[in-house]
């Protein structure tokens, strides 16, 4: 018997159509061997449903039964702040931009390794906005390889984000890796004296967007300025303004900056003989250029060095109180190590005092002092990086795949940055971290009855967290 289209567009495998007394029903089935026949023979099971005109009409012992049940608020909230992202990863990774942003935004939402990307991608809204993505774990190495492969498609996507007023280049930060596979991991200098082979991640963070804009992933053993030049180059970004640490100073790599035709500020050791402390130890204060405002602190400064080169010192009555009596208690329990009264008169004139060097000649001391103060929203974003997001270690199979896998992790980072500017924006930061966020929002589920998906009931913290924050996801 031949049935209408409309009847057979429900015919599928594992179906059959039964057509009585003028209306067709659609039944499960299944095939079995039949031993004593010698044949298939099939097996009639779960009644479906009648097939009407309008549609499939379930049997009423089914429609209220509830089928699945997925994580809603968190994910539609990330997808919905970061659309530019979606649409940007599918222009320059158009087979796999769909996958990209699912691994990365599971990435900040479980900091799952890959082995549970698809797990949490099931019990996900995602699996609805994005269906039948490719996320098995081999699948998962090779996409990893396949982006790591195009650092070209990278860095064009990264520009696409990089038209900023402020960006400033920072330190590099290591990830170690136990891989005998990554020709990256040597065994290079960190500060934790750990001698693990690792990989350096040099990045480019916007000072007025608060976010990094570019990265770029670098042997262990390399922490040269010859590295910051080729960064900058590669990211097309004219006005960077590399900002070190004190470690990073010498006449060696000042002049190599020089050279390079990069812009830097970078803090000197109390002891630098570039520093003229004259002004202190005589204590006038209208020796000095000035004072300003800085995070409800009285910032005194004056300027030392050369015409060429300007070392700015910059004096925090309120640090130097806190120095002073750090001294004194260590003088009462380390006494052994050098901490005596003698010394404190001898360098209590430098406590409390930041010194930088720089040749940024034009800009005035304040805005310098404030450049240098971002190091520490840079530094808390290397404690995102390494601690929220678990990124800290690499167990790739090859330089490649670590390419792809800090991409992955950097798109978390972006996704992090949003979040906490959020939260910031609508002054809920002293209430809620990032973390507490997404938590709090995936308490919003939905459950599948039948063919309709129906919203469980809404937690009240998610509810007023969802009002807090302007949250058009109910």
């Amino acid at each position: 018997m031949k049935y209408p289209d409309w009847v057979m567009k429900y015919k599928k495998k594992g179906t059959a159509i039964h057509y009585i007394k003028g209306h067709y029903y659609l039944y499960e089935i299944e095939s079995k061997w039949d031993k004593i026949l010698k044949k298939p023979k099939k097996i009639t099971k779960r009644y479906l449903g009648v097939i009407t005109p309008e549609g499939l009409k379930e049997p009423q012992y089914r429609i209220n039964k509830p089928t699945t049940c997925k994580e809603y608020g968190a994910s539609l909230f990330l997808i919905r702040e970061n659309e530019d992202i979606i649409n940007k990863l599918n222009q320059y990774f158009p087979h796999r931009g769909n996958e990209i942003f699912i691994i990365s935004l599971l990435r900040l939402q479980y900091q799952c390794p890959l082995k549970n990307i698809e797990l949490h991608y099931q019990d996900s809204w995602l699996s609805e906005i994005f269906p039948n993505a490719a996320l098995s774990k081999n699948t998962l190495h090779q996409i990893l390889e396949e982006v790591g492969q195009n650092r070209e498609a990278i860095i064009e996507f990264l520009k696409s984000f990089t038209c900023y007023k402020e960006n400033l280049l920072i330190d590099l930060t290591n990830i170690f890796s136990l891989s005998n596979n990554l020709v990256l991991a040597e065994k290079g200098y960190n500060n934790h004296c750990d001698f693990t082979p690792q990989v350096n991640l040099l990045f480019i963070f916007s000072f007025d967007k608060k976010i990094p804009v570019f990265y770029r992933v670098l042997p262990g053993s390399v922490r040269d300025v010859k590295s910051l030049k080729a960064t900058v180059l590669e990211s097309g970004i004219k006005d960077v303004i590399i900002i070190g640490d004190k470690g990073f100073y010498s006449k060696e790599n000042v002049c190599l900056l020089e050279r390079e035709n990069l812009k830097y500020i970078l803090p000197l050791k109390r002891s630098n003989k570039l520093i003229d402390y004259r002004i202190l130890k005589d204590g006038r204060k209208e020796e000095f250029e000035g004072y300003f405002k800085f995070k409800n602190r009285f910032i005194w400064y004056y300027r030392s060095g050369s015409k060429d080169t300007a070392v700015w010192v910059y004096v925090d009555n309120n640090l130097k109180t806190e120095k002073e009596e750090d001294y004194l208690s260590r003088i009462e329990t380390h006494p052994e190590e050098c901490y005596k009264l003698k010394n404190f008169y001898k360098n209590e004139h430098t406590f409390g005092t930041i010194s930088l060097i720089t040749n940024l000649k034009e800009l005035p001391a304040p805005k310098i002092f404030e450049y240098f103060k971002s190091r520490v929203e840079i530094e808390q974003m290397f404690d995102t990086f390494k601690n929220t997001l678990k990124a800290d270690r690499s167990y790739m199979r090859s330089d490649y795949s670590l390419e792809g896998w800090m991409f992955i992790n950097y798109l978390s980072m972006i996704y992090y940055y949003r979040i906490y500017k959020r939260l910031i924006e609508r002054k809920l930061l002293n209430r809620f971290s990032v973390s507490d966020v997404l938590l709090i929002l995936s308490k919003y589920r939905r459950v599948k009855i039948s063919t309709q998906w129906i919203d469980l009931e809404i937690p009240k913290k998610t509810k007023n967290l969802i009002e807090n924050l302007n949250l058009h996801i109910t």
